[in-house]
């Protein structure tokens, strides 16, 4: 599609050019910088000023609670709106944040609109997970990815947690060491799993502060608490995979000091199934510092196993 290293400036093009489809789907790792390329579009349509997140043609559905799921109520009232006359008479917009929070109920009410949108109307769809949108709104939209995200390499704790990692690591690879001193590696490990959560705990409340500075006045709590539960998992997802990449990269660093690469690839194999696995379970509910210990644990037995 286009120039697929900056597709909000094909967007752009398109739009300039009147062939911008109505039903976008913008979905990406980091919800945050999603929302920001979907303000960044909406202002160029609603021609805002770079800095102006709020105009009275600019509409949001958002997921509500902790359950985070759009209601049937609130997707008609935004249809009702969108089927209005335009407030200043130009085009309008509606984002749809999160949409794979939609469920069947809200989608077959939102469907009509997303076929035979009203004249002028751009629906801007946001994701984290793209194939978990219902195939009937996923078939009619253009899909656009955004690789736009905010880097956590940035954070001094993310940097000082990854050398305390590596050297846990390579401690658990040196088995005599271990044989001697059994508990240090267990210690090291729940310390390992609670600064991490403190790291999600804190890079999350951040970017919501920040995502909260951006939104409307009108923003009810119910969608609030779902904005923040949404992007406190982005975050944690984002952070898991960083991870899986850190894992890997000092496994192999490590391969020519300690033990030969293929027997290194073992552990490195069955290590990063335990953090997908536990990943998985992470997504529908188990409690994070119980994953955390529990892949930590597993962690200690296979680098430190003969």
């Amino acid at each position: 599609m286009g120039n697929q290293n900056d597709p909000i400036s094909f967007l752009r093009q398109r739009f300039s050019e009147g062939t911008l489809h109505h039903g976008l789907i913008l979905h990406g790792h980091d919800l945050s910088g999603v929302v920001e390329e979907a303000y960044s579009l909406s202002r160029l349509i609603l021609d805002l000023e770079e800095d102006r997140f709020i105009h009275p043609d600019l509409f949001h559905l958002r997921p509500e609670g902790k359950s985070r799921i759009i209601p049937v109520e609130k997707t008609r009232n935004l249809i009702g709106e969108l089927n209005r006359t335009s407030n200043q008479g130009g085009a309008k917009v509606a984002i749809i944040h999160e949409i794979d929070r939609m469920k069947k109920a809200s989608a077959n009410a939102f469907l009509k609109t997303l076929e035979e949108p009203p004249s002028d109307t751009f629906l801007i769809l946001l994701t984290t997970r793209l194939y978990s949108i219902l195939p009937t709104i996923l078939s009619r939209c253009m899909q656009v990815r955004i690789t736009r995200e905010k880097k956590i390499e940035s954070n001094e704790n993310w940097l000082a947690w990854t050398e305390r990692y590596e050297s846990w690591i390579l401690n658990l690879m040196d088995r005599e060491a271990v044989k001697k001193d059994r508990t240090t590696p267990v210690f090291s490990a729940y310390g390992l799993a609670a600064q991490l959560l403190k790291m999600i705990t804190e890079e999350s409340t951040q970017r919501t502060r920040e995502a909260l500075a951006e939104q409307s006045l009108e923003m009810e709590d119910k969608e609030k608490d779902a904005l923040e539960a949404g992007i406190r998992r982005g975050t944690r997802t984002q952070i898991l995979r960083k991870l899986v990449e850190t894992t890997r990269d000092l496994s192999i660093k490590s391969s020519s000091n300690n033990e030969s690469l293929s027997r290194n690839g073992e552990k490195l194999a069955r290590v990063l199934k335990n953090l997908e696995d536990k990943i998985r379970l992470m997504e529908v509910n188990l409690r994070d510092e119980v994953a955390l210990e529990d892949f930590y644990l597993s962690s200690l037995r296979i680098w430190s196993s003969k």
